[in-house]
């Protein structure tokens, strides 16, 4: 692992590729076309099966580039690869696909150098849908204000204020905390933000438009309905570990690691939430993806919301199912994800 020393550069953008042969050069040369030149790229092919991914890395020629050819580790494997073999100061993430505006490093170095109670910062980006046949969609404008995003903040929603792949942080803020972890298999982002956050940093968003984000049809997690349940989920593992480092220092996945699972507290929150994409799924017309999502929230924690769409179900296939309008009059609506069951098992652990 290459140490920090004088000639480091000030930034080090990190990157894991998997596949999306077509897309490298739109992501490879808008780095390579910024503003500012303090800085290095560290692309990780993780294990790619199309030989054109290696092909099209291998024939750059820059001195800003270094690829690094793994064996497939998965994501948090691929990018912490790239960070530990990086050394600037800050860490820039590029999503595999996306495109980096010319100016997006300068500014938000800037920022960081500017602002040393700021751990990280994000920025405004416009959006562009990828269909299966490679067609790229009219840019969008997703609108994002300047604010500050606090440690609160980010443990108030299940979803992260804001994306991935346009973030810049703090290397030693991220080394202190101890980066990805392994256990989050999705979401891994939305768990270094709520660990990168505590004692008081804070991250920024810029509104300048400094990236272009595209969401591929044919590989995301919204395609797969168990990637969408397991992303929701940890979502909710990343928030709950949060809390409970907050509360006494340590987390289930610090005691546990990679079984931290098999501890987690039920919540009526998620309970809820997966109630409601079931809902999604049966307006659409989906009733097996309406029926997954509904038997996972009543696994989860038996709640109104899911009485009502395994009722609706039941009603849509002309099974019998108790009257909905009794489940109606009691229905709640669960707002706040800290509305959760403690992990008892913590509660004897004294030391890690």
């Amino acid at each position: 692992m290459p140490l920090p020393s004088a000639s480091a550069p000030k930034v080090s953008v990190v990157c894991a590729w998997y596949n999306r042969a077509d897309y490298i050069r739109d992501t490879v040369d808008s780095l390579l076309n910024q503003d500012f030149d303090d800085y290095e790229i560290v692309l990780v092919n993780d294990g790619s099966p199309d030989p054109r991914v290696r092909e099209i890395l291998d024939s750059y020629d820059a001195p800003h580039l270094r690829v690094i050819h793994q064996e497939n580790t998965g994501f948090v494997g691929a990018i912490r690869k790239a960070i530990g073999n990086s050394t600037g100061e800050y860490i820039a993430v590029m999503g595999a696909g996306d495109a980096s505006l010319p100016a997006r490093l300068r500014v938000q170095a800037g920022y960081l150098n500017a602002h040393p109670d700021v751990v990280g910062v994000s920025c405004g980006m416009v959006e562009v849908g990828v269909s299966v046949e490679g067609k790229l969609s009219k840019p969008k404008d997703l609108g994002i204000v300047a604010r500050d995003v606090t440690h609160e903040d980010i443990l108030s929603k299940i979803h992260s204020p804001f994306s991935h792949g346009e973030v810049m942080y703090r290397r030693t803020t991220y080394e202190a905390v101890g980066g990805y972890r392994a256990f989050f298999r999705f979401t891994q982002d939305l768990d270094l933000w709520c660990r990168l956050t505590r004692r008081g940093a804070k991250f920024h968003i810029l509104s300048d438009i400094l990236y272009e984000r595209r969401i591929f049809e044919s590989d995301g997690i919204a395609a797969d309905m168990q990637k969408h349940a397991a992303q929701i989920t940890l979502a909710f593992m990343a928030l709950q570990c949060a809390r409970e480092w907050d509360r006494q220092g340590f987390d289930v996945i610090d005691v546990f690691g990679m079984q931290a699972g098999l501890f987690r507290g039920r919540s009526a929150y998620l309970a809820s939430y997966l109630a409601r994409i079931g809902v999604k799924y049966l307006k659409a017309g989906l009733i097996e993806e309406a029926r997954f999502f509904a038997d996972l929230s009543w696994k989860e924690y038996r709640t109104r919301q899911g009485r009502i769409v395994r009722s609706l179900i039941a009603m849509q296939e002309g099974r019998f199912s108790r009257p909905l309008v009794d489940a109606a009059f009691r229905f709640r609506k669960i707002k706040d994800p800290r509305q959760v069951r403690p992990i008892p098992a913590l509660r004897q652990v004294r030391s890690f």
